[in-house]
C-alpha cells in the first residue's frame, strides 16, 4: 500500500476503514475481484478503481498478477482528482 493510501485510509472513521480493508482481504484472495465492484480506468491503464460504498480504492496488479499496489483511497466525489495524480 502506498504511503498516501496508508494515509487516506487513517483520515476515515474506523467503521469505514475496516470496511475497506476486509474488501481488500478479498481482493487479495481473488486478484480478479469477481465479487467485488471493479472496473478498469479508462485511459489510465494499468489502474483499476474498486467501489466500496461512497468510497473508491484505486490500484493496480503488478505484473505478476499476485501483487497489489492500492494507490489512494478516497471518496467518490474526489475520484477524477485522484486519477489525475497517478503516474
Amino acid at each position: 500500500m502506498a504511503r498516501r493510501a496508508a494515509k487516506d485510509l487513517d483520515a476515515l472513521p474506523n467503521k469505514t476503514a475496516a470496511r475497506i480493508l476486509g474488501a481488500l482481504d478479498r481482493l487479495e484472495q481473488d486478484p480478479e475481484g469477481r465479487e467485488l465492484d471493479i472496473k478498469a480506468l479508462s485511459g489510465r491503464q494499468p489502474w483499476r478503481r474498486m467501489r466500496i460504498g461512497n468510497h473508491r480504492v484505486i490500484f493496480r496488479l503488478a505484473d505478476s498478477g499476485e501483487i497489489i499496489l492500492v494507490a489512494r483511497v478516497v471518496d467518490r466525489k474526489e475520484l477524477q482528482q485522484a486519477i489525475l495524480t497517478l503516474v
